[in-house]
C-alpha cells in the first residue's frame, strides 16, 4: 500500500506530500486546478516515459518518492531480497529524479538501481488507470490478459503449462532449424572438408616435425664446421700434440689432491670432484667421437629437409601457424565429417521430438482453451450484471474465444474478442467497432471489479473513471469503488460529488499564485471542510447558501449509510 507521495518541482507543483491510508481515496477540485498532475506524479514514480518538459520551470530536477507498506506483499519482499535489498520495518521507499538533461536515476530505498529491477518492483505496488486507458479495452491482448487475471488457480496453472509447453517447444524448433540448415549446407561443406581431410593426411604430419627438421638442416648445411670443431675438441681431450691433454692434465690434478687427501675432509672433497670430471670429460670425447661419425656432408639429405619444410610451411600459412595447429586442424575435420555423416540421426531424432513437443503444447494450450470458454461465460454474466447497474439495463455482453490451431505462443492459440450490443434489438459487435468512450469506462469499471478480489497489487490508481457518468449511475459507480476498496487501496481523481461522498478520505487540488507564481497544492480535508468541498462540487444542481450546505451534508450521511449497508 501507498503510505505517502512526495511530489517536487513537478508542473505545477513545486512540493506536495499527500499521505494515504487503506480505502478509497479522491482527489477533487476545480477544472485545471492539477488533479491528474497527481496521477501523473504516480505514472513517473513508477517509471513510465516521460521527458523534461515535465520538470517545473526555473527547476533543474524533477523528484517523486513513493513510501510503500510491504505487509503482505511476499512477492515484493522475494524481489527485493533476490537482488540484495535489505527491508526495514516492512516499509519500502522508492523514488526517481528526471534532471533538465532528460536523465532519470532510479533508487530503492536510496540506493541507485536499473528501471528493469525499478519496474518490477513497481508493478507489483500500483495498478495505475489513466484517463485513456480504457482505450486499452480494444487491444485483444489485453482482453485474453484481463480473461486470465481472474481465472482461479487452475486457470493459472494451465497458463503456465501453457507457456512452459511453448518454451521447450521453442528451444527443440530452433535446435531443429540449425541442424536442417546445416543439413542443406552440408554437400558443398563436405566437399570442402573432405579435400581438407585428404591433404592432411597426405602429408603424414608429426608433432614437432618441423621443429626436428629445422635442427636437421642447421647441420647438414653446417657438416663441415661441425665435424671440424668436434675432431678439435676431440684432440684437446685425448690426442694433444704435447702429450698433455685435457684428459691428462685433470687426472695429474686429481693425482696431486689425491695425495693431501687423508689432511683435511676438503681436500678429500675437490680430489673426488676432479675425479668425476675426469669421468666425465673421457665420457664427452669418447660419445663425441662416436657422434662425429653421423655427420656429414649430404646434398640429397638437405635438399629432402629444404622441401618438406617449405611443404610445413604451405600447410601452416594455410591452417595454423604451428604444425600442432595443423594437426588441431586435422582432428576438427574428421569431427565435423563424422558430425556431418550422423546429421540424418539427428535431424530424424529432432523431427521426432518437435512432433512431440507440438502435442505436449496443443494438448495444454486446448485444456486452456477449454478453461478460458468456461472463464469468458461466467465473467461476461458477470460484467453484464454490473453494467445494467451502471444504467445500462439493456446492454448485452459477450466474451467471444477464437481458437486459431495455427497459432503458436507463449499464451495459447485463443484470440479473445470481448463484444457488446449496448441497445436491445442489435447485434453484439467488438468493443473496437461501437463502443463509445463512455460505455468503455464503465466495462473497465465492471473489469476492475471482477478483478479486485484477485489482482495482487495493492494500489489502484484511476484517473477520470467517472468519465461520461453521472445521476443515480454516478451513485452505483461510486459504490462499485467502495467495493474494490475492500481489498485494495484506490486513489481516484474525480469530479463527482456522489464519489467524494463516499471516499475514506478526500483532498482537495488547488491552484494558488504566490509571488507571481502559480501553484499546485494538495489538501487533506477536514470532516468541515468536506461538507464545504461537496457542497461547491454540486454546483447548479442545488440550491446556494444554506440549502447547499445542508445538502452535501446529508450526501455524506447518505454515503456513510450505504457503507455500512453494504457491509464495509
Amino acid at each position: 500500500m501507498l503510505e505517502s507521495l512526495l511530489i517536487r518541482n513537478i508542473a505545477l507543483f513545486e512540493e506536495a506530500r499527500i499521505d494515504f491510508g487503506p480505502g478509497l481515496h479522491v482527489l477533487t477540485g476545480e477544472t485545471g486546478a492539477g488533479k491528474s498532475l497527481v496521477v501523473d506524479a504516480v505514472n513517473f514514480l513508477c517509471g513510465a516515459k516521460t521527458d523534461k518538459s515535465l520538470i517545473r520551470t526555473g527547476s533543474e530536477k524533477a523528484y517523486v518518492e513513493g513510501l510503500f507498506s510491504l505487509d503482505n506483499l511476499p512477492a515484493v519482499i522475494s524481489i527485493l531480497k533476490k537482488f540484495s535489498f535489505d527491508i526495514e520495518d516492512a516499509q519500502l521507499v522508492l523514488s526517481r529524479e528526471l534532471s533538465s538533461k532528460g536523465r532519470s536515476v532510479y533508487r530503492i530505498n536510496g540506493i541507485a538501481c536499473t528501471l528493469t529491477i525499478y519496474q518490477e518492483l513497481t508493478s507489483r505496488l500500483i495498478d495505475l488507470h489513466g484517463q485513456h486507458e480504457h482505450q486499452s479495452l480494444l487491444q485483444e491482448n489485453k482482453q485474453r490478459q484481463f480473461l486470465d487475471l481472474i481465472g482461479d488457480a487452475y486457470h493459472t496453472a494451465l497458463l503456465q503449462a501453457t507457456s512452459q509447453a511453448y518454451a521447450g517447444l521453442s528451444a527443440v524448433k530452433k535446435e531443429y532449424e540449425t541442424a536442417l540448415a546445416a543439413s542443406r549446407s552440408r554437400m558443398d561443406r563436405m566437399e570442402i572438408l573432405i579435400l581438407r581431410q585428404k591433404e592432411l593426411k597426405n602429408a603424414r604430419l608429426e608433432s614437432g616435425e618441423d621443429e626436428r627438421l629445422q635442427e636437421e638442416r642447421d647441420i647438414l648445411r653446417n657438416a663441415k664446421k661441425i665435424a671440424a670443431a668436434i675432431r678439435e675438441a676431440n684432440e684437446a681431450i685425448f690426442e694433444a700434440n704435447d702429450k698433455q691433454t685435457a684428459l691428462s692434465l685433470l687426472g695429474q690434478a686429481h693425482t696431486a689432491l689425491d695425495r693431501i687427501s687423508f689432511y683435511g675432509k676438503a681436500y678429500a672433497e675437490f680430489s673426488e670432484k676432479l675425479q668425476n670430471l675426469y669421468y666425465e670429460l673421457e665420457d664427452i670425447g669418447r660419445e663425441l667421437s662416436t657422434h662425429t661419425r653421423g655427420i656429414c656432408q649430404d646434398d640429397r639429405r638437405l635438399e629432402e629437409v629444404e622441401n618438406r619444410l617449405d611443404f610445413l610451411r604451405k600447410l601452416q600459412r594455410k591452417y595454423g601457424p604451428t604444425t600442432q595447429e595443423v594437426l588441431e586442424t586435422l582432428t576438427k575435420t574428421e569431427e565435423e565429417l563424422e558430425a556431418f555423416e550422423s546429421l540424418d540421426d539427428k535431424l530424424e531424432c529432432l523431427s521426432k521430438a518437435v512432433a512431440e513437443k507440438e502435442h505436449a503444447y496443443h494438448k495444454a494450450a486446448s485444456a486452456l482453451s477449454q478453461s478460458r470458454q468456461a472463464l469468458a461465460r461466467q465473467c461476461a454474466c458477470r460484467i453484464e450484471e454490473v453494467l445494467h447497474e451502471l444504467n445500462m439495463s439493456g446492454t448485452r455482453f459477450y466474451i467471444r474465444v477464437d481458437a486459431d490451431l495455427q497459432t503458436v505462443q507463449a499464451e495459447g492459440y485463443d484470440r479473445i474478442v470481448m463484444m457488446i450490443a449496448p441497445n436491445a434489438g442489435e447485434e453484439p459487435m467488438p468493443l473496437s467497432l461501437i463502443a463509445s468512450g463512455g460505455e468503455l469506462s464503465r466495462v473497465m469499471l465492471a473489469m476492475k471489479t471482477l478483478s479486485a478480489e484477485k489482482n495482487e497489487v495493492p494500489t489502484m490508481v484511476f484517473d477520470e473513471i467517472d468519465t461520461g457518468v453521472s445521476g443515480q449511475t454516478a451513485m452505483v459507480l461510486a459504490r462499485k469503488l467502495w467495493s474494490i476498496a475492500r481489498f485494495r487501496q484506490v486513489i481516484c481523481v474525480s469530479h463527482l460529488h456522489q464519489l467524494a461522498a463516499m471516499a475514506s478520505s478526500q483532498y482537495q487540488v488547488f491552484k494558488q499564485e504566490i509571488n507571481g507564481r502559480t501553484l499546485t497544492s494538495v489538501s487533506l480535508l477536514d470532516d468541515e471542510a468536506r461538507v464545504q468541498e461537496i457542497a461547491k462540487m454540486l454546483g447548479n444542481i442545488r440550491a446556494k447558501g444554506e440549502t447547499s450546505i445542508h445538502h452535501a451534508r446529508v450526501l455524506l450521511e447518505d454515503a456513510a449509510a450505504l457503507r455500512l449497508s453494504d457491509g464495509l
